[in-house]
């Protein structure tokens, strides 16, 4: 695996090698310990995309969503009324 700092671009790339995805691991306070979270592309991309993370964090019971072009945003979770009607009519439920 190799890891490259583009500074014109500010971009950090995480290159895979022939058997993993490139993985990134961010560690908890030493203090607290060695757990981590990773983040890791899947092991075949059929194209490249990027994410924009939302420029603040979402309320509770928000999730996290995306507009299909890797813009992501916070919007409420669960089930609205359209949704529910339309999983009735189409499950029965």
């Amino acid at each position: 695996m190799a890891i490259t700092l583009d500074t014109t671009n500010g971009t950090i790339s995480v290159d895979g090698t022939a058997t993993a995805p490139g993985k990134v691991r961010l560690y908890e306070d030493t203090d607290n310990g060695t757990n981590y979270i990773g983040l890791s592309s899947p092991d075949s991309v059929t194209t490249s995309v990027d994410f924009k993370l939302p420029s603040a964090d979402g309320t509770n019971g928000q999730v996290i969503q995306t507009n299909g072009s890797g813009e992501l945003s916070f919007t409420a979770g669960g089930i609205n009324i359209g949704k529910s009607i339309a999983m009735s009519l189409i499950f029965g439920l």
